[in-house]
């Protein structure tokens, strides 16, 4: 009980100096050379409290503490450090003015102490790349050929990394301080209210009693949950816990259920109005509005979501597998608790009347906190509030410190010129051919986001990707999205896939199996970005009627897409007929809307669809009990 009382100690009270911060920060913000190392050494504090040093030997307990604690007090010297020296490091010319002894320490301690962070929070993936891009930086004269350059010194590093707004303080750092705090606050009040609660019953009323209704209230409550979570893990482990079991009694194997959880939580990260952390770094890296971003993600993620919602239904029709029985049809009333829905409401509002993404979610969280008080029901106590509190601390340093980290690897990238060589080598290779860049663009997405976060996997491909995107003449804003699409698709791709694996020790079923069932009921992102980067009208970027004519084009070509993986449509398709959808599925995505081929292959999928399902069974008189076996259980 000591032990706890200790760290529990610990915990509160740097969580809640780290709280407080961030929160004076909205009424009395800090000039850059302050919030964003502050922010930073304060995240990796609180982290460090969260995620102790745990030894095999309890009699070294004291060791562990005692590492912890000096990552603590390090952690506050070096905010300390910033405070004091602000004036000289707002006013000094970089790469001129001279750079101290204590200045060079800070960068050694600060550095070691993020890398630390990093272990404990992601794992050996992220750091091995951190560790290999500095030692890059550092005997980049050692290393032959094209990818070799002169090194930096520890002065020159310690100026790049934490003496100006770069490095650990650049972008990253500052889109966390100034965007995603708000929007963790508020996902931690919404969830710690029961918001999150209700999302999973009004999933449960609305798709329950439909054919294969237990994945489909899966996919509901998950993507009702993804708006305010931006995280697949997250997503997961809250809604399938109740989820998975549910479809386990229905009929789904233990893979199969993991899998459509993971898929249907994945999907949280594009669906707004809160996206993932990467939509923050990709409205901070273009400059526009975070508004812009989530309009943006409307119609990918609809089509998305309304792709799997077509596989769960064709499958569930095609094998009778998936419906809930009436006894487990249970859930608590809605009515009850629908005025919880009242601040995700307000925020979509907020942002919609253009007020900005920190100030609509700020307000949000204050009536997120006074709405729950309304009702008897769903109040709350002051334990419960603090509790909360703690509870975002937690949360903001478990996503600030990788994302601090990434920007060694943006800095490195940068300032050695690394991303530009990556950019000609992309060129050369793609041999200006834009369909081979994108593949080796998405090749090169999903092999570097296996094991990393979403976000980090998008900073460093958003450095080498982007730029040579742009060259070839794709639109900015769909090169940023298309990068950040396959980069969530690493969530669920093996051998590393983070929300599998997190779905895979809910029901207990095998962790490959269950990320190649995942990975084939998803295959349908990888249709979605190639259709945005050859049309940028599916973005929002348009007049309405455009905008509204290539969302239905993109509804059609999803739907293609999935009875191409069922391999079922009222009966089952032999090979032409599939391969006759995903031709059309194929000329839709890359052919430009409104365009008379475009609506030539749209009179293609109308007449398919007709054949399949009405024509064909009255020439052949078919019954629909015959039975095909879809590429989805192909993995199986």
């Amino acid at each position: 009980m000591a032990k706890l009382t200790y760290q529990r100690t610990l915990q509160i009270v740097v969580g809640l100096i780290y709280l407080t911060f961030l929160l004076k920060q909205f009424f009395y913000p800090n000039t850059p050379m302050i919030s964003s190392p502050v922010h930073v050494f304060l995240a990796v504090a609180t982290l460090i409290t969260f995620m102790p040093l745990k030894l095999n030997n309890e009699n070294f307990v004291w060791i562990g503490r005692s590492i912890d604690l000096c990552i603590i007090i390090v952690s506050f010297l070096i905010c300390l450090h910033f405070y004091q020296e602000n004036y000289r490091l707002e006013t000094r010319l970089n790469y001129v003015d001279d750079v101290f002894i204590t200045d060079k320490m800070t960068f050694v301690f600060g550095v070691l102490a993020i890398l630390e962070g990093v272990r404990r929070v992601v794992g050996a993936s992220l750091l091995t790349m951190i560790i290999a891009f500095l030692t890059y930086a550092f005997f980049g004269n050692y290393i032959p050929g094209w990818i070799g350059f002169t090194g930096f010194s520890l002065s020159d590093m310690t100026e790049i990394m934490t003496m100006n707004n770069d490095g650990l303080f650049g972008v990253t750092a500052s889109t966390a301080v100034n965007f995603v705090f708000y929007f963790i606050m508020f996902g931690a009040i919404f969830s710690a209210t029961g918001g999150g609660r209700v999302f999973i019953d009004i999933a449960m009323f609305a798709a329950g009693r439909l054919t294969g209704g237990a994945a489909k209230a899966a996919l509901i409550g998950s993507s009702l949950f993804g708006t305010i979570s931006g995280s697949a893990v997250a997503n997961v482990t809250a809604t399938g816990v109740l989820t998975i079991p549910m479809m386990r009694r229905s009929g789904y194997t233990a893979e199969q259920a993991a899998a459509a959880e993971a898929i249907v939580s994945t999907g949280g990260q594009l669906m707004p109005p809160v996206m993932g952390v990467s939509a923050f770094v990709m409205a901070d890296m273009l400059g526009v509005p975070y508004a812009r971003i989530a309009l943006a993600g409307i119609i990918p993620a609809v089509a998305f979501y309304f792709a799997l919602f077509m596989i769960i239904d064709l499958r569930a029709r095609k094998t009778g597998v998936g419906n809930i029985n009436a006894k487990d049809l249970v859930f608590d009333p809605v009515a009850p608790r629908v005025h919880l829905l009242f601040s995700p409401i307000f925020l979509i509002g907020m942002l919609i009347a253009g007020y900005s993404a920190p100030f609509s979610a700020f307000w949000a969280c204050i009536v997120g906190l006074i709405i729950p008080m309304m009702r008897s029901n769903t109040r709350y106590g002051i334990k419960q509030l603090f509790e909360t509190a703690v509870e975002i601390s937690r949360q903001m340093a478990q996503v600030s410190v990788p994302l601090a980290a990434v920007g060694i690897i943006m800095a490195v990238a940068s300032h050695s010129n690394l991303a530009l060589k990556f950019v000609t080598l992309l060129s050369n290779l793609g041999a200006g051919n834009i369909y081979l860049s994108l593949g080796l663009v998405i090749i090169g997405c999903i092999i570097m986001g296996m094991g990393l976060p979403t976000v980090a996997a998008y900073i460093i491909g958003s450095v080498m990707f982007v730029p040579a995107l742009v060259d070839l003449g794709i639109d900015r804003l769909a090169a940023h999205f298309f990068v950040m699409y396959y980069c969530v698709l690493s969530m669920v791709t093996p051998p590393v896939a983070l929300a599998s694996y997190a779905a895979a020790g809910l029901a207990q079923s095998d962790t490959m199996k269950t990320g190649l069932q995942a990975f084939a009921l998803g295959v349908v992102i990888f249709m979605i970005p190639l259709a945005f980067v050859m049309d940028p009208v599916l973005l929002w970027s348009g007049t309405y009627y455009e905008i509204m004519i290539a969302f239905g084009g993109m509804i059609c070509a999803t739907l293609s897409w999935s009875i191409f993986i069922q391999g079922w449509l009222r009966f089952n398709l032999n090979l032409v007929e599939r391969t006759l959808f995903l031709l059309v599925c194929v000329g839709i995505i890359f052919e430009k809307s409104l365009t008379p081929s475009w609506f030539m292959f749209l009179a293609a999928f109308a007449v398919l669809c007709l054949w399949c399902s009405v024509i064909k069974a009255k020439v052949f008189n078919m019954t629909s009990q015959q039975k095909s076996v879809s590429i989805a259980d192909l993995t199986e």
